[in-house]
């Protein structure tokens, strides 16, 4: 499956912890039944198309994805694991910066109709009031990797977010974020380059 992310999100530096509730509500509306998998036993906790508690394997893919990136003790790193979701959060307040990323478990599976329901202005505007302003300055995908790029200022600070969508299975999306002072662009280049080397900005 090779999806189109042609949405439009919104996102803020300091608000950003109000996303896994968001998704947390999304997620739960699984995909049609057109798009569903064959449910599969399980211990835990079910939903019509099988379990939703994140595996083992899920947890260790978020927590080592990237990781070699932030090696230095100056990053303090926080996770919580949660029905269809892990959320994992990189602060680092020598620089400023914050690395938010969630991997995202759709169980029944998912098709440009609920990517479009889970990725909208609507949700990213609620999430985004408490910028002074915002700005998506650059959209580019390549194959099942959507990149946003913005402008960003709050408290009178300017800053520059990369927002990343990447469908990594059938059943589970990875998304992922850094915002930077603008005067660190330089740096964030560096990051997104390490995270994501096919498609570390838009041309």
């Amino acid at each position: 499956m090779n999806l189109s992310f042609g949405f439009n999100p919104r996102l803020t530096f300091w608000t950003l912890m109000l996303v896994a509730a968001i998704f947390a509500f999304a997620s739960a509306g699984c995909a049609p039944a057109s798009t569903a998998a064959t449910a599969v036993p399980a211990t835990g906790p079910t939903d019509k198309c099988g379990p939703i508690e994140p595996t083992d394997a899920d947890v260790q893919k978020m927590l080592t994805f990237g990781k070699a990136a932030f090696s230095s003790n100056d990053w303090q790193k926080t996770y919580t694991v949660a029905p269809y979701k892990i959320t994992l959060t990189r602060s680092n307040d020598v620089i400023q910066v914050i690395a938010y990323s969630e991997y995202l478990i759709f169980t029944c599976g998912y098709g440009q109709t609920e990517l479009g329901n889970y990725f909208n202005d609507a949700g990213f505007n609620v999430i985004f009031t408490d910028y002074e302003s915002h700005t998506l300055s650059k959209f580019c995908e390549q194959k099942r990797l959507a990149l946003y790029e913005y402008d960003l200022v709050d408290k009178g600070q300017p800053y520059v977010a990369r927002y990343w969508a990447m469908q990594d299975t059938d059943t589970r999306i990875l998304v992922y974020m850094l915002v930077f002072p603008q005067a660190s662009a330089a740096t964030l280049d560096e990051y997104s380059q390490m995270l994501f080397p096919d498609l570390p900005v838009c041309k």
